[in-house]
C-alpha cells in the first residue's frame, strides 16, 4: 500500500502583501470583515511583508478594539525573488499595496504571473501599468493569471465614471477619449503619505521612460470618426 502524500502548503484565498504600510493597514481592516463566520465567498487569509513583526502590529491595529485574529503572516521582500514566489505559490489572489510600485511592483506581478495567482494592486503610476502589460501579458495569459492595477481609492471612481460614460453611447458611436475631474470633500483634513509623494516625484522625474516605453509599443486603433450632415 502506497505511503499517503503529506499535504502541501496551504493556499489562501487572499493574500495580502504590504500587509504592514499605510494603505495595507486599511486593507486588513476590509478584509477582516469579510472573514468567517461572516457570509462571504473569503474562507482563508494571510498577510505577507518584509517584517513578522511590523506585520503583527498592524494586524493588531486592524482588528481593534477587539483581539487579533489568527491569521497567517508570510515574510516576503521585493527585492528577494525566490521569497516572492514561495508567497505567490500559495494565494489565490494577491493583493499588492507595496509602493512606489515602479520601485517595487513589477516582481510582485512577476511572480503572481509565473505562479498563475491573480494580482490586484493599488498603483496609480502610468509607466509602472503599462510597462507590466508589455513584460507580463504573455507569461500571465499563458499561467491563467489576472494582473488589474489601479484598485485604489484615487482609480475607482475615475473608472467608475468612464463606465458610466461609455454606456450612454449606442454602436457604432463610441467615445474617443474622456476628460474626469474628481474632486474630494471631507470633514476630516486630507492627507497623503511619503509613498505616494515618493510615487508621484519619481513619476515625474521618469517621464521620459513613460513616452519612451509608450513609443515603442503599436498603437491601438481608435473609432472611425462619423460625421453626420442634416
Amino acid at each position: 500500500m502506497a505511503a499517503p502524500v503529506p499535504p502541501g502548503p496551504e493556499v489562501f484565498d487572499v493574500v495580502i502583501f504590504g500587509a504592514s504600510g499605510f494603505t495595507g493597514k486599511y486593507v486588513i481592516r476590509e478584509a477582516l470583515k469579510f472573514l468567517p463566520p461572516n457570509a462571504s465567498p473569503l474562507r482563508t487569509l494571510a498577510l505577507a511583508g518584509r517584517s513578522r513583526d511590523r506585520v503583527a502590529a498592524a494586524l493588531r491595529w486592524a482588528a481593534a478594539p477587539g483581539p487579533a485574529p489568527d491569521v497567517p503572516i508570510l515574510v516576503a521582500d521585493a527585492s528577494d525573488p525566490a521569497s516572492l514566489a514561495a508567497v505567490a505559490a500559495r494565494a489565490r489572489v494577491l493583493l499588492s499595496c507595496a509602493g512606489p510600485f515602479r520601485l517595487h511592483g513589477r516582481q510582485v506581478a512577476a511572480a503572481c504571473a509565473e505562479a498563475g495567482a491573480d494580482c490586484l494592486d493599488i498603483s496609480g503610476e502610468p509607466e509602472f501599468m503599462e510597462r507590466v502589460e508589455a513584460d507580463l501579458h504573455e507569461v500571465a495569459a499563458r499561467n491563467g493569471s489576472l494582473i488589474v492595477s489601479a484598485c485604489g481609492f484615487d482609480s475607482i471612481p475615475a473608472e467608475l465614471g468612464f463606465l458610466f460614460n461609455s454606456r450612454q453611447w449606442k454602436p457604432p458611436s463610441a467615445p474617443l477619449s474622456v476628460v474626469a475631474y474628481v474632486n474630494l470633500e471631507s470633514d476630516r483634513k486630507i492627507v497623503g503619505n511619503f509613498g505616494t509623494f515618493q510615487s508621484a516625484v519619481l513619476g515625474v522625474a521618469n517621464a521620459s521612460e513613460l513616452q519612451a516605453l509608450r513609443r515603442s509599443r503599436p498603437r491601438p486603433a481608435k473609432p472611425k470618426k462619423i460625421v453626420a450632415y442634416s
